[in-house]
């Protein structure tokens, strides 16, 4: 069986009578790509082919049912650095901090969780954020500049080419060029 799935379904999708259930097992990096050839844990060949803007898989995610079957996502645990602020400014300063360096960021509970890297561990620790080492599953990542952390960030791409285009008369010309003669 060969697969497509350009969609994630509602997680109220009914699936209690389907007679088979398998899992899709991802890398916590995988789960952004829009683009991805996988098999199944039952060997089933699945292609994720998720073009819409912000679609992320997470840990759980309900990617296909029917009658007969029911495919779910398992996001692997791996290696990563736990962080628990107990204050919102300690929050606030540990995800500006982290931030800054560009790394991955993903909340579990009150728990920020970011892949392990010594050198960010070591430095956690300098600045007193108290971080630890576990293996646990990378799935509810934030997001920059986003709605309900979804989808990545964007700028606008308005362009100010030196000229003004005041239309208050009409006249057959296009604003395809840069260079206007009126």
């Amino acid at each position: 069986m060969n697969l497509i799935i350009q969609d994630i379904l509602p997680a109220d999708t009914a699936t209690a009578d389907a007679a088979e259930h398998d899992t899709v097992a991802l890398e916590w990096y995988e789960a952004d790509r829009r683009i991805l050839r996988k098999t199944t844990v039952q060997g089933r060949d699945i292609a994720f082919r998720l073009l819409r803007e912000g679609r992320r898989l997470e840990h759980g995610a309900l990617v296909y049912a029917d009658a007969k079957l029911v495919i779910r996502v398992a996001i692997k645990p791996s290696e990563t650095i736990v962080l628990s602020p107990k204050t919102l400014p300690d929050m606030a300063r540990a995800c500006y901090e982290i931030g800054n360096k560009h790394s991955p960021l993903f909340l579990d509970g009150d728990e920020l969780l970011l892949t392990y890297d010594e050198p960010m561990f070591l430095w956690l620790q300098a600045a007193g954020f108290a971080p630890k080492k576990e293996r646990r599953r990378l799935s509810h990542a934030l997001r920059a500049n986003s709605a309900q952390g979804v989808g990545g960030h964007s700028h606008g791409h308005a362009h100010n080419h030196g000229h003004s285009h005041n239309h208050d008369h009409a006249h057959p010309h296009s604003h395809s060029r840069h260079h206007h003669e009126h």
